[in-house]
């Protein structure tokens, strides 16, 4: 199956001599804007040039990382190179796209958490179905009697009695144990004890091939009512989830804009210093924009790239 080909945006100065044959070679279907301009990047030395060409490269990448982020369409259009203060537009340019990326990593944080506190619930709500199988009552196991502890599990039925056994000689009458479901070859037991005995008692019964099964903290006088409490909140966070994530949808919604207007900017003004630098300052030069419906065969490119500077976008 083949893959359809994404169009592309290319950015190209070349000298102006050089303009139609740069268009020609586009091809027919390409869609060219194509402007005069002589190149001029100010009072700006060489060193300054080479400068902010890396500052902006380093600016351009941070700005594609943030549209890429938020999930915003890079929708390429020409945009008025900016040379006059590239400091202060870089700046703005790293602000914008800095603080669109820690909104959008609020927002997200906010979701996640929603999302986090509902698996629990889902655990939670797991955990008490699975308890509704050991063949003991809710308020059997869930007991919070002062000064005692409760240990449940699984344990060969084959090996019951003597772990009994062995139980009543560690503990004697300070333990009681209590048999429930048969599964599989095993038993469940609920065995209680005095809370300073409980680690002795698991021990005890781990020498029995004995398979623990935890026992959740549920505030709640019974199982319908936990079920209850907790589908209540897992509903609230699920419309909490919906709002945060209607914000993010308004947030790419506003920045969509911005955004790419910032790497519009970013684009001509990297693409003019990097002209100046390659054809010098003062040339006559031909700013072109082409739209793409599929790549240039490389022999094409590689002519382009020998007459000037070519940005792909």
């Amino acid at each position: 199956m083949s893959s359809v080909a994404k169009p592309s945006t290319l950015r190209i100065i070349l000298p102006k001599a050089l303009a139609q044959r740069a268009m020609a070679s586009l091809g027919p279907l390409a869609k060219v804007d194509a402007q005069e301009l002589v190149l001029d990047t100010g009072r700006m030395t060489t060193e300054d040039v080479v400068r902010y060409i890396k500052e902006y490269a380093k600016l351009r990448d941070g700005v594609s990382q943030t549209l890429r982020q938020l999930g915003i369409e890079r929708k390429p259009e020409s945009a008025i190179p900016e040379t006059s203060d590239v400091k202060t537009t870089g700046s703005e340019a790293e602000t914008q796209a800095a603080e669109a990326r820690s909104e959008y990593q609020k927002i997200l944080s906010s979701v996640e958490a929603a999302d986090r506190q509902v698996q629990e619930i889902e655990k939670q709500v797991s955990t008490l179905e699975q308890l509704k199988g050991t063949g003991f009552s809710f308020d059997e196991i869930m007991s919070g009697a002062t000064g005692f502890r409760r240990i449940l599990g699984r344990l060969p039925f084959k090996k019951l009695d003597a772990a009994q056994k062995a139980l009543r000689a560690l503990l004697k009458e300070r333990a009681v144990m209590m048999t429930g479901a048969k599964k599989n070859g095993s038993v469940y037991i609920l065995v209680a004890m005095p809370t300073e005995d409980a680690s002795q008692a698991l021990q005890t019964l781990l020498l029995y091939d004995f398979i623990p099964t935890d026992i959740p903290n549920i505030e709640a006088p019974d199982a319908t009512a936990a079920l209850m409490s907790w589908q209540m909140e897992k509903d609230r966070l699920i419309r909490e989830k919906q709002s945060q994530n209607s914000r993010l949808e308004a947030l790419r919604e506003e920045m969509a804009g911005p955004l790419n207007r910032s790497a519009d900017n970013i684009e001509e003004t990297l693409l003019l210093l990097r002209g100046s630098l390659r054809l010098g300052g003062g040339t006559k030069a031909a700013h072109i924009l082409a739209r793409l419906d599929k790549p240039l065969t490389p022999v094409v490119l590689n002519s382009l790239q020998k007459d000037g500077v070519v940005q792909l976008d």
